[in-house]
């Protein structure tokens, strides 16, 4: 599979980097790599969906929204690693703040090299009909990479949604020339639900398939109805994200994992709860945290680990590590070591407990108290023995326990930033967590809760427009 996703993640690759070249393209030597001579079969095409799959990265989603928020603390061992964005010191030059760029240019390329397939794929032949049924499954694989792909630049490049918010260029071409304008954020999530909806239509599985050795690694409609809810919510559309989540969670037919194999989600040793997820295989996604000769960069934050119960919450050693001769816990066990290696985890893309969580803050969004205690007392009861159910007494109430819940919950995986500048809310860190008070409050005002676009962005192409401040 890994030699797969190379061949045609680098084949891709040549292919933008070449066709952009107007002099080699006009030369056309009979050795040059062109989408004719790569996807000529069905079977070609799936092999470019691998490549396409494998060059997603959740790393830089995990490390972003962890270091810029108050999810980890910085440790006196770290040699510069996000530094810029734990300090929020990122700008729009290329060589600075690395971790606030990444993911512009990760994620179009991703869509540039689905994009090159997506304008193949129709006169692909497919003689049989298990052949056509076959393509049409990629095709909607590939539609719903690029809205997520899209949904994630649009989290780090935009604002607060709003229908007229400035948002991002939605790409569905593989022209490296051209200069596409900033759309409103409505209009990228129109086009986001519209690429989803075209997926869903499309032979995709209806429940996560878990394949041979690796698990859930490709996209079911349950999954893509779980990215629905998600987008739904970030739009406070709260009456679709109830749906898609409830669909997400009917058609995955995955429930919350039990108490005592729930600790094994973060060793790869259980496919529980994974509604979708990233392999990785020699990719240390632990080292984000701590490196392989044990030097520590990142520390959870004194502020989220004051949120947990450490006597019956299962949450407390599963996501925690304790230092040994420390007095407290001090290290991120979440995604610590694989039976492949030390730091080699899966990254988890897609939780069933994101689901009880997005029905509960939409429940409570729309006032409905009952529902949305129901969803957030059933993810804590299966997370903390013994435990009474908590009432919601209004919607702030409701609202800010969900909040708190989303912190223990999904720490570490690639929400917080997100979670807070959707809501509207400050990044505050605890004194303890910090080493200077220059870095202990970001408000919601501050321009820094928008990362900047990446200058060579700007320089190659005079439709784009920068984030203010910058």
């Amino acid at each position: 599979m890994k030699k797969i996703y190379n061949k045609f993640l680098v084949a891709a690759v040549l292919l933008s980097s070449l066709q952009g070249c107007k002099k080699l393209t006009d030369l056309k030597p009979t050795d040059l790599i062109t989408e004719d001579v790569i996807f000529q079969t069905v079977e070609d095409v799936e092999k470019g969906l691998y490549g396409v799959y494998g060059s997603l990265d959740g790393v830089n989603t995990m490390i972003l929204n962890a270091a810029i928020s108050d999810e980890v603390k910085l440790s006196n061992e770290n040699r510069g690693q996000a530094q810029p964005v734990f300090k929020w010191q990122y700008f729009a030059s290329d060589s600075e703040g690395d971790e606030a760029l990444a993911g512009w240019f990760g994620y179009y390329a991703v869509i540039g090299i689905a994009n090159k397939i997506l304008l193949k794929i129709d006169a692909i032949p497919a003689t049989t009909t298990a052949e056509q049924e076959r393509k049409a499954r990629i095709k909607g694989e590939l539609l719903a990479i690029r809205a997520f792909a899209h949904f994630e630049l649009l989290q780090r490049y935009s604002a607060r949604y709003s229908d007229a918010g400035l948002g991002i260029p939605y790409t569905t071409g593989s022209d490296v020339s051209a200069k596409p304008a900033r759309l409103t954020m409505k209009q990228v999530v129109d086009l986001i639900n519209q690429d989803f909806t075209d997926a869903l239509s499309a032979p995709i599985p209806v429940a996560p398939v878990s394949a041979p050795n690796v698990g859930i690694i490709r996209l079911s409609k349950a999954a893509i109805e779980g990215f629905r809810a998600r987008v739904a919510l970030y739009k406070r559309d709260y009456d679709n994200a109830i749906t898609y989540a409830n669909n997400c969670l009917a058609q995955s037919g995955i429930g919350l994992s039990d108490r005592i194999t729930f600790s094994s989600i973060w060793s790869d040793d259980s496919e529980n709860e994974i509604l979708f997820k990233l392999r990785r295989n020699g990719i240390s996604v632990g080292q984000l945290w701590q490196d392989l000769n044990g030097d520590v960069f990142y520390e959870p934050s004194d502020k989220l680990k004051s949120k947990f119960d450490k006597a019956n919450d299962i949450r407390w050693d599963a996501y925690f590590l304790n230092d040994p001769g420390a007095e407290d816990t001090s290290l991120v066990f979440k995604f610590y070591a694989s039976s492949r290696g030390s730091k080699i985890v899966d990254i988890k893309m897609l939780r069933v407990s994101e689901m009880y969580l997005i029905l509960a803050e939409a429940y409570a969004e729309k006032d409905d108290l009952v529902n949305a205690a129901k969803w957030y007392n059933d993810l804590r009861r299966a997370r903390i023995e013994p435990y009474t159910d908590d009432v919601f007494i209004s919607k702030a109430d409701g609202v800010e326990k969900v909040m708190d819940e989303r912190f223990r919950e999904l720490c570490f995986e690639g929400f917080r930033y997100f979670d807070l500048k959707r809501r509207g809310l400050p990044i505050e860190r605890l004194a303890s967590d910090v080493q200077s008070a220059n870095w202990q409050t970001l408000p919601v005002s501050n321009f820094r809760m928008v990362l900047p676009i990446p200058r060579a962005s700007l320089q190659s192409n005079p439709n784009m427009i920068q984030n203010p401040n910058y």
